[in-house]
């Protein structure tokens, strides 16, 4: 009996035994190997699965490709057709980055509004306390201030000077009053102020020339042949739209020509601006001025071989025209073959050869008149995003610069030129080059010295 209790007290004193794992560690490792690789081969089988699909899709979609045999003017042509098809991709890939960014915005607005509306709280309806005039006094200069005012003889004092001054005398000392210098330059001043208030602004134009492209870098006329933007264009554009976008403006509307580095900069700008919802209208009125068989030709070499002043006309003259394009022009099938010709409101045998910068802006007016005014005249803040030539004609035909004086107007590339009119869309003041006045120079320069010759070696 009393070992048994012994038994007992021993088995309570000394700690419990530890019930033995059902598995062991070696055992629980290799059932994890066994899981991991079990996974891995489903996640394999899964990429090979989904690769398959991709090239079964491919080659239902996407047959190979048989440029084998093709002749030179075919492979053109089937590269053309690929830029086209890249073009609508980007196009469509641009709508649907506008769309997300639109319901951004509306989803924004919206958490704003039920934020202010969590926010609002009733404020408790203030009591109203007569406080006298000296007590007001004594709030606001402290104690120290004892002598008491009387605001209402005050009052009257200065109600009864006021009436003598406003008291009617003979209009005789009134009218000999006005006929003086001093009531001469009232006059004279009324008139400049109504002047001014009739003449406000009212409404805002933005012009800009695309973003350096790569023939403007190579220093060639690169006219109608569509090129890209260089790397330099490229930042052009997006400073631009960043510089618009600091100083707060906002567009409801961008017209462009048909020529990628118009539409390539305007979409920048816009993606900078963050307003890529903002619609584009395309329209060949606004391309550049259509240089003719002078086309790909470098502007240095061309001034050293015919000299500077009569690169100058070609350049910057208003209504010499240069030699027309030729069939036989390196590059008059890739202008006139190209597909978006089919789109403009003339037949493509009507298109220009070659233009003067008057020609340039006899078919544009029409298009300013019946499609860009309207607009404008609906209270719309318009960018339009365009070239030197097409933007330097607009502004001849709304500052109304002469034949002459144009010649010496240059535009930028990727500057934005600010024009404020009026009710009748004349400019109530000079146009403005917005961003640092010293790099806007320099640029300036850098496109005048473009006619110059090359320096012999």
């Amino acid at each position: 009996m009393v070992q048994t209790e012994e038994k007992d007290a021993f088995e309570y004193l000394s700690p419990a035994k530890k019930p033995k794992p059902k598995i062991s560690a070696s055992r629980r490792l290799f059932l994890k190997t066994k899981l991991l690789k079990k996974a891995m081969t489903l996640l394999e089988n899964d990429i090979q699965m989904k690769k398959e699909e991709r090239e079964r899709v491919l080659s239902e979609r996407v047959p190979q490709l048989q440029l084998s045999g093709l002749s030179l003017q075919d492979l053109q042509n089937f590269c053309k057709e690929l830029h086209q098809k890249i073009d609508v991709v980007d196009e469509e890939r641009y709508d649907v980055n506008s769309k997300v960014s639109k319901c951004s915005i509306e989803i924004q607005d919206l958490s704003q509004k039920i934020f202010e509306l969590k926010g609002k709280m009733k404020r408790p309806a203030l009591k109203r306390v007569r406080v006298s005039a000296d007590a007001m006094l004594g709030a606001l200069l402290g104690s120290r201030v004892k002598e008491s005012v009387d605001f209402k003889a005050a009052l009257k004092t200065v109600k009864k000077e006021e009436e003598k001054k406003e008291e009617v005398t003979d209009w005789r000392k009134n009218v000999d009053a006005m006929s003086g210098m001093d009531g001469r330059k009232k006059m004279f001043n009324a008139g400049q102020l109504l002047l001014e208030v009739l003449r406000m602004s009212k409404y805002k134009l933005f012009l800009l020339r695309h973003g350096e492209g790569a023939w403007n870098k190579e220093n060639r006329f690169c006219s109608w042949v569509d090129q890209k933007l260089s790397e330099d264009g490229l930042k052009e554009a997006q400073d631009c739209g960043r510089l618009l976008k600091e100083q707060g403006y906002k567009f409801d509307l961008v017209f462009t020509s048909l020529l990628s580095r118009s539409i390539q900069t305007a979409w920048l700008v816009l993606e900078a601006m963050g307003q890529e919802w903002v619609p584009v209208i395309k329209s060949w009125r606004l391309n550049e001025r259509h240089y003719g068989s002078l086309i790909g030709l470098n502007r240095a070499e061309m001034a050293k071989e015919h000299g500077e002043e009569q690169v100058k006309v070609w350049r910057r003259s208003y209504d010499v025209t240069p030699p027309p394009i030729e069939e036989s022009h390196p590059y008059f099938l890739e202008i006139y073959n190209d597909r978006r010709y089919t789109t403009c409101d003339v037949p493509k045998e009507n298109l220009p050869r070659a233009e003067s910068l008057k020609e340039v802006l006899d078919r544009l007016l029409p298009y300013w008149d019946s499609t860009v005014v309207p607009e404008i005249k609906e209270g719309r803040t318009v960018l339009i995003s365009a070239h030197g030539n097409s933007c330097r004609a607009l502004l001849k035909h709304l500052e109304g610069i002469s034949d002459k004086d144009i010649a010496s107007v240059t535009l930028p590339t990727g500057i934005p030129v600010l024009l404020e009119l009026d009710e009748n869309l004349k400019p109530v003041k000079p146009r403005q080059l917005l961003g640092d006045q010293v790099k806007i120079q320099a640029a300036i320069k850098k496109v005048e010295d473009q006619g110059k010759a090359i320096p012999s070696t």
